[in-house]
């Protein structure tokens, strides 16, 4: 019987991890060129959220009321065994609604830390490029201060909005330890 022995090519070996680093090396570098985050609509506002803030994006489930819960909490919903805080954002900041019901909900964080965001529209990807900024002093929409970031795209101009500040200030507490 003859034994063979397989040899592994080192050179090819490290060409190959080369490549490899290399392609990496060249998407890092393109998407540094863009800023990428999840759209939405609330009230026709149009608002984003980093793409590893949103977990969740569900038909606007049967929300249960919370007695004495901060101004803009809508309510309480069960995801997957967790009950977690509804946001109804055009209530909070007095947007007039161009639909009588949001018919989604887009859930930010996970586990303990989720908080339910009540929208119009189902959420898309959005990429501006660093160009498109808009200086948020010129923003005059209330939720603009809880923004950290706006981007033009077309006549329309996008708020990114910070959700730990934002949920720390609503609920007077980290997004952690809600």
């Amino acid at each position: 019987m003859v034994q063979t022995t397989n040899f592994i090519d080192i050179d090819a070996l490290k060409a190959q991890v080369d490549a490899d680093l290399a392609e990496r090396i060249l998407v890092e570098a393109e998407e540094a060129k863009h800023v990428q985050r999840r759209s939405f609509r609330v009230a026709g506002l149009p608002l984003l959220v980093g793409l590893d803030v949103s977990s969740e994006v569900a038909e606007m489930p049967e929300v249960c009321r919370l007695p004495g819960a901060p101004e803009g909490v809508k309510g309480l919903v069960n995801r997957h065994g967790r009950v977690i805080p509804v946001m109804d954002l055009a209530r909070l900041f007095n947007l007039r609604s161009t639909s009588t019901s949001s018919n989604w909900l887009l859930v930010c964080g996970r586990g303990e830390a989720a908080v339910g965001l009540m929208i119009d529209s189902l959420p898309e990807r959005k990429v501006f490029d660093h160009d498109d900024a808009v200086d948020l002093a010129q923003i005059t929409n209330p939720i603009a201060f809880y923004a950290k970031g706006a981007y033009q795209q077309g006549k329309e101009v996008w708020l990114d909005l910070d959700t730990d500040k934002f949920f720390a200030s609503v609920f007077g507490a980290t997004a952690a330890s809600i």
